[in-house]
């Protein structure tokens, strides 16, 4: 593999001297005192077992806030996906539609259901799922599309929308990223018959672990509720104040709920959730007026009509160079990853495409390089960032 030699004595990976000393992190929690707060009052009430009256609330001010019917607090964003699946019940040898390129649990919903997937290919500029690869994709047995929005950037879900409607699909949107983003004009969530959130201690929203089932489908909502706290009518059991001494078990399920506890950091986050995001915007913002003019180097394309909330920052690199321009950016003091790996070239995917159908997801994940971008990020810290950058590739070998 070549490396890059253009002014390579300046660089800290040649014993030059880095841009800084103190390392600025790819990611970082933002948390402040009204969210330490929050988990102080919500222990010293003593409710923190799950299912709480923190984590009810919490359900309700989300509902309002993305304009959707049923908010179910869950423990992560992968066994939402479970449920979204799990209450459906359809036959064992369905197929479901899942882009390549995206983290595992996108495809273990319909797995842990005893379903197939069929891969789908993604843009080769933006990670999401290739729109105009579904149809292709369907056939007598598939029951549903899984589409996700990568970085938090939506997917064409209105498309997909059309397409599922089309053919009598089921679509649950992987929306673990992209809490608060929305597309053309309407809050994601409101769009599937289900789409799930993450609240990871990595997400713009943190509960630490944490995820959301969020529908406007009655029926869905209801199973859910007993399917989440064991098959089991809990939640009426507590709502309605009975005093029987007991509740029933009414279904197949398994235990999804959360800790009070984190219900109340999830109310203390939400209030600040806009803020949050905004600020991201303004460090992407920085980002894109600082590296415009950087050779080599391209920004993820937008999708049409969206706004993210800029969860992830990724710049688009020379592939022959990536793994250099990371070590590169990290001997300045500035971490940068890549970001998943395609599904069919992990070892639990294997053979269930090859790169010739994948181009798209292998072209992203070739290019693919994220970098620093999270609220507590300090002006300091995003000026040595865009610094790093430019210094490594102005580095590299101009493009022929």
């Amino acid at each position: 593999m070549k490396t890059a030699t253009l002014h390579s004595a300046e660089l800290a990976i040649s014993g030059g001297k880095p841009v800084t000393e103190d390392r600025v992190l790819i990611h970082l929690p933002y948390m402040d005192e009204s969210d330490f707060g929050a988990v102080n009052d919500a222990v010293r009430s003593t409710f923190v077992s799950g299912n709480g009256p923190k984590c009810m609330e919490f359900e309700e001010k989300l509902a309002e806030y993305l304009g959707v019917k049923h908010v179910l607090f869950t423990n992560s964003c992968t066994s939402a996906l479970d449920l979204a699946f799990k209450v459906k019940s359809f036959p064992a040898d369905s197929e479901v539609i899942v882009p390549n390129f995206t983290y595992t649990s996108s495809a273990l919903g319909p797995l842990l259901n005893g379903l197939r997937i069929k891969l789908v290919d993604v843009y080769p500029d933006n990670g999401n799922i290739n729109v105009s690869k579904i149809e292709e994709a369907i056939n007598d047995k598939t029951v549903a599309i899984v589409p996700v929005d990568y970085a938090g950037n939506p997917c064409e879900i209105e498309e997909v929308m059309d397409i599922a409607r089309k053919h009598g699909l089921y679509v649950v949107q992987d929306a673990a990223q992209s809490i608060g983003a929305t597309y053309r004009g309407q809050k994601i969530g409101t769009f599937a018959d289900v789409t799930t959130f993450s609240f990871h201690g990595t997400k713009n929203l943190t509960t630490g672990e944490g995820g959301a089932l969020v529908t406007n489908d009655d029926e869905i909502a209801e199973r859910v509720k007993y399917m989440r706290e064991k098959g089991t009518d809990k939640q009426s059991f507590l709502v309605d104040n009975r005093d029987r001494g007991f509740y029933e078990y009414v279904d197949i399920g398994g235990s999804y709920v959360q800790s009070n506890l984190l219900g109340a950091l999830g109310l203390s986050q939400l209030e600040k959730l806009d803020w949050m995001n905004a600020e991201r915007g303004r460090i992407a913002a920085y980002y894109r007026e600082q590296l415009s003019d950087v050779p080599n180097l391209q920004f993820l394309r937008l999708t049409d009509g969206a706004e993210t909330n800029w969860h992830l920052f990724g710049i688009l690199v020379p592939e022959e160079h990536r793994y250099w321009i990371m070590d590169a950016l990290r001997a300045e003091g500035v971490l940068s990853n890549v970001h998943y790996t395609p599904l069919h070239r992990n070892k639990f995917y294997l053979g269930m495409a090859t790169d010739e159908e994948m181009q798209g997801s292998m072209q992203f994940f070739g290019r693919l390089l994220r970098i620093p971008i999270y609220p507590s990020l300090t002006a300091g810290q995003r000026a040595h960032v865009a610094e790093a950058v430019r210094k490594v590739m102005h580095a590299l070998p101009k493009a022929k």
